[in-house]
């Protein structure tokens, strides 16, 4: 898959925009990697997941945890990820979408997790003709997406984890380690 092509279009509600081009993906979801400083396995990472609806879904879900630690983030990834993510859903059946219109939140149910995203903001967007059904209350079960962002968007790539963990990460986890075996000897 070509990543750089991949494009959609997105179901607006009547009168709300003059034109309703494609847009592509890849170029907006890119320069959200590059916005949040991410490193070369991460984009890699993130051009393999673009092929997987639950591969969409890990990436919204990396880059909205890494927006929280940086000032002006440029969300216009968000809408084109969110409609792609659904679209794959479709296809390949390793995600479902759920568009809750009183939270105004879209979820996505994985088999690992459950993903919320607020597109309150969103408001041109047709999310009724975005998500495979829509259930007002939907239950948010709050699961902790944001500890395993990096994590659940690095399944999409074979690479040790070692390969992408930074400098400060391995240190600690070694002091860990040797803290751990001199506890050990001491008993």
């Amino acid at each position: 898959m070509d990543t750089q092509q991949v494009t959609v279009t997105i179901p607006r509600k009547e009168g709300t925009t003059k034109s309703n081009d494609p847009v592509e993906v890849w170029p907006l979801v890119k320069a959200a990697l590059e916005r949040v400083e991410a490193d070369e396995h991460v984009m890699d990472a993130a051009e393999s997941a673009l092929a997987h609806s639950d591969g969409c879904v890990a990436i919204g879900n990396f880059l909205d945890t890494e927006s929280t630690r940086i000032q002006r983030m440029d969300f216009r990834y968000r809408v084109p990820l969110l409609v792609l993510a659904a679209k794959k859903a479709r296809d390949d059946r390793r995600a479902d979408s759920i568009y809750d219109g009183t939270e105004e939140i879209l979820f996505f149910e994985t088999d690992q997790d459950q993903y919320p995203f607020d597109i309150s903001k969103d408001w041109t967007v047709d999310w009724m003709a975005v998500a495979d059904e829509r259930i007002d209350g939907y239950e948010n079960i709050g699961s902790d997406n944001e500890t395993w962002a990096t994590d659940r968007l690095m399944d999409f790539q074979e690479i040790d984890v070692d390969k992408y963990l930074s400098d400060e990460e391995k240190y600690d986890e070694l002091d860990e380690t040797d803290e751990d075996v001199t506890r050990r000897d001491v008993r």
